[in-house]
């Protein structure tokens, strides 16, 4: 299956500059001035034994002003990492240029659900460019995080796609480790959680999930963003949900719960998450999670039923997030801000006592939703949908897509260098097509060395990079290729999904229908390595044979025999396909 693995990594302004009106807010925002956790996530990437994937790195600034420092300077950290895997760079650069994609071909509408600003946003981005690529799974890993685990890839696809117990395995979310190698959370028990005992909770579900050893995958009602593995029949369908601002992680397991799908949790997958310390106050963390928690029971509340969902309630996400989605849920916040607000002035920071009881109003007023979260997440689902169907289906749209992303490609720039500085060589030393090469070629194996000579005269001859594309499908023909060196591959499908239907090497041709109608290439040809390739266009074709009846002779005769001996090899190889079947379903009855 292919994979990709995606790492978002947030950067902010200077430290000297800070965090400025507008900018987006995130946990930890690296200092451009700094280095950050990033270099340290790509060097473990060594530790893993299985490295058939890529690699998709999404540059997310804070403000749009250092969009492009932020670009430059995740490129050089990876550039000095060397992360040992095809790698490429998505940043606000390539989100406009594929935002434009969209608008100019009449869909920028879609365009609207793109974006590197906030949680959801971002790991919306994470799925969208794998959907691209046409990645079947993606693994989705944080930049604070380590490898330790040599067979990390391995077991993150071992059971994604497949079934378990007649049930479809949509989602697997691995687990956190801390830096003591254990999977709680390292906090300390402290009088205000006395009614709000996430930490808690959370513990009673790793040890019934995560503790107990067998079976190894459990249905899972939590999942973290730093290590989950998503197969595409889910991420084509189900998006994270831009309106919650953080536990998209969590979030998005209640979702895919709603759209049928299931998570669940693989207590042998674990990554090690070592965050820099919480940069923002108690009182304003737990403000974000009065927001996310309210917000999130409100979409369980307001479901309808609704054909190919299920309705789900808070006890199917128990113990965590359950016990924090229920109708008590107002009485906790109550009770744990007034002892929080007590902590606080006890310790005399009467700012932080006053925003630790502006929680409780908070949570009266502002933090409740005041439309129908259900249904505006459904709407936000059908156009999710909608624009992967269109992507899926728009050859054109995704192969201009996939130009830019390729842009980001890490040894993107080098590889252009290096193709120009051997287009550059190749003209210098550019050799005309001679009548003893032509002689060679079997297909003008009936012409004298005359003939040959005013052949040679209408051949021109052009120098192709590896993966360079030497002629589309769809594209009206009008030129006889030969291979003169190297190879070609002959392929269906998009770069990154292109099936390999044949491969034509020197000596060999291509196009000939071409030089007799005004057909459209079924398939598209490109250079398997450096190639030259001798081309005869059509219109000179036909001059020579208009002023030389026995080269006309010869020569329609000879593609009169190769179309024939094509239409046999492919007659036959119908046949034996039809053979095939017949005797499939013989042995069947």
């Amino acid at each position: 299956m292919k994979t990709m693995m995606i790492i978002p990594t947030y950067w902010g302004r200077e430290s000297d500059v800070g965090w400025q009106e507008g900018d987006a807010v995130y946990d930890h925002a690296t200092p451009l001035d700094t280095e950050g956790t990033l270099a340290r996530a790509l060097k473990s990437l060594q530790v893993l034994e299985d490295r058939d994937f890529q690699l998709v790195i999404l540059a997310c600034a804070t403000g749009e002003a250092i969009e492009d420092e932020v670009e430059a300077k995740v490129r050089g950290i990876v550039n000095q990492t060397c992360p040992g895997v095809e790698t490429f760079i998505f940043s606000h650069s390539h989100l406009r240029a594929v935002q434009k994609v969209l608008e100019e071909a009449g869909q920028g509408e879609y365009a609207a659900l793109l974006s590197l600003q906030g949680y959801s946003n971002i790991r919306n981005m994470g799925l969208f460019v794998p959907l691209v690529m046409g990645a079947e799974v993606v693994v989705l890993i944080d930049d604070d995080e380590v490898f330790e685990d040599p067979d990390f890839m391995r077991k993150a696809r071992e059971f994604i796609g497949g079934r378990l117990l007649g049930t479809t395995i949509d989602g697997v979310a691995g687990y956190y480790l801390n830096e003591d190698g254990d999977y709680y959370d390292k906090v300390r028990k402290e009088p205000w959680m006395t009614y709000w005992d996430r930490f808690g909770s959370k513990a009673e579900a790793f040890d019934e999930i995560i503790g107990v050893e067998k079976p190894r995958l459990k249905c899972t009602p939590f999942a973290f963003g730093g290590c989950m593995v998503i197969h595409r029949n889910l991420f084509r369908v189900v998006p994270f949900d831009p309106r919650i601002t953080r536990g998209e992680d969590t979030d998005y397991v209640i979702n895919a719960r709603m759209f049928g799908f299931n998570f669940f949790l693989d207590n042998q997958l674990a990554i090690k998450h070592l965050p820099p310390p919480k940069a923002h106050p108690i009182w304003q963390r737990f403000r974000e999670d009065i927001y996310r928690l309210l917000y999130d029971r409100s979409k369980i509340v307001s479901q309808e039923k609704r054909p190919n969902m299920v309705l789900v309630e808070p006890e199917d996400f128990d113990p965590y997030p359950g016990a924090f989605l229920k109708d008590d849920l107002e009485d906790k916040i109550l009770k744990t801000n007034l002892i929080l607000a007590l902590d606080y002035l006890a310790d005399n920071d009467v700012q932080a006592c006053r925003e630790t009881l502006q929680n409780i109003w908070l949570a009266r007023t502002d933090a409740v939703p005041k439309d129908n979260t259900f249904l505006n997440y459904l709407a936000l689902q059908a156009r999710w949908r909608d624009l992967c169907r269109y992507i899926e289906k728009e050859d054109k749209v995704k192969a201009q897509m996939l130009d830019i992303i390729r842009r980001g490609g890490i040894y993107y720039e080098e590889e252009q260098r290096q193709k120009a500085r051997l287009k550059e060589l190749y003209a210098r030393g550019r050799e005309p097509v001679t009548p003893d090469e032509l002689a060679q070629l079997e297909f003008f194996a009936d012409l004298t060395m005359e003939e040959l000579e005013v052949l040679s005269r209408i051949c021109d001859v052009g120098f192709y990079t590896e993966d360079e594309v030497i002629l589309n499908e769809g594209q009206i023909g009008n030129t006889l290729y030969i291979v003169r060196s190297g190879s070609v591959r002959v392929v269906k499908g998009a770069p990154f999904e292109e099936v390999v239907l044949a491969r034509v090497s020197k000596g060999e041709q291509l196009g000939e229908l071409s030089l007799i109608a005004d057909t459209p290439h079924m398939a598209t040809v490109v250079a398997d390595e450096p190639a030259r390739i001798i081309t005869i266009e059509k219109e000179a074709f036909f001059k020579v044979l208009d002023a030389n009846g026995q080269i006309a002779r010869k020569l329609l005769l000879r593609l009169a025999k190769t179309l024939g001996e094509r239409l046999k090899e492919t007659h036959e190889r119908h046949l034996s396909l039809k053979t095939r079947a017949e005797m499939d379903v013989y042995m069947l009855l």
